[in-house]
């Protein structure tokens, strides 16, 4: 299908010189459409030595990519109660996951400098399952300005 030497092109019939309709604008335009716009053709080059089995190959390949996007259901949502010190965060997730094993992605968000950048979290051993996981953080409330936590998970191994 080597047609990139050759630009794609829509074909029209000529209009006459003396094509002059009357009535109202939508009776010319309707009167346009269904002389020319409809009788045009789209001609692409090679198209005709792509064979029916290779578009059904084609379109087997699109569906075999969509259905690998959509088994990736990434889903994402905060948490703005924030616990001083060691905090116990519970994450349910809007829809289930297709199953436990997914990546799971926490981001801190501070409200102004934080004054210290460890903040880090740990999941709870056993919590991960499609439905949600649990985890733990050590947020310091007086030193660390973290004002939401961002957490995101998909199923990167559909990939």
């Amino acid at each position: 299908m080597q047609n990139q030497s050759s630009p794609a092109q829509l074909l029209f019939p000529t209009i006459p010189a003396n094509y002059c309709p009357e009535g109202t604008w939508s009776d010319v335009l309707n009167s346009f459409i269904t002389l020319y716009l409809n009788n045009g053709t789209v001609n692409i080059p090679f198209l005709n030595e792509v064979t029916p089995q290779q578009i059904t190959i084609i379109n087997q390949n699109i569906l075999t990519i969509q259905n690998t996007l959509n088994a990736v259901t990434p889903q994402t949502g905060t948490i703005s109660s924030i616990t001083n010190g060691l905090g116990t965060y519970v994450v349910t997730f809007p829809t289930a996951m297709p199953s436990a094993n997914y990546q799971i992605n926490i981001t801190f968000v501070a409200t102004g400098t934080p004054t210290t950048t460890s903040a880090g979290w740990t999941l709870a051993t056993g919590t991960q399952s499609t439905t949600g996981f649990t985890f733990y953080s050590n947020i310091n409330t007086s030193t660390d300005t973290i004002s939401q936590i961002i957490w995101s998970v998909a199923n990167i191994a559909a990939f």
